[in-house]
């Protein structure tokens, strides 16, 4: 099971760093226009896959339970990931330009995914710290052995 997780969490950490790539290396017309997309149909493609994201999480926690979770290290990593997304958030507080403000009807989670393709440099310091987590968490999983 340990390997399980251990090639689960590569997977996951290099969607991740990609994911960070992309919003600098891919021009904002592209990003945008994928951002619509998934928010055509009332937003069903984000619906669907954020089901399968949360059923992929439970796995990863049971997972880890399974192989032996230590509880300190658990809830640091909650927490901080947690505090990271929020204080990522708390960047996009500045109202859109007309022209990257996405078309009506508008939830609050597409105008912050249209704020964030708009300027992903206002949260540069959350991205650094989560990129150089993350690149760490794949350094440690392809060179430590065992649990």
């Amino acid at each position: 099971m340990v390997i399980a997780l251990k090639i689960l969490l590569g997977l996951y950490t290099l969607q991740a760093l990609v994911k960070f790539a992309n919003m600098f290396a891919v021009p904002y017309t592209v990003r945008i226009k994928r951002i619509a997309a998934m928010y055509s149909g009332n937003g069903r493609p984000i619906k669907i896959f954020d089901d399968v994201l949360l059923a992929f999480m439970v796995v990863l926690v049971a997972l880890q339970a399974a192989v032996g979770l230590e509880h300190l290290s658990f809830t640091t990593g909650l927490m901080v990931g947690l505090t990271l997304t929020q204080l990522f958030f708390h960047r996009f507080n500045r109202p859109l330009e007309p022209d990257k403000a996405p078309s009506p009807p508008t939830s609050p989670i597409k105008s912050m995914s249209y704020a964030i393709q708009a300027s992903p440099v206002l949260a540069w310091r959350e991205l650094l710290v989560q990129t150089v987590l993350f690149a760490w968490v794949l350094y440690m999983l392809i060179t430590q052995n065992g649990a």
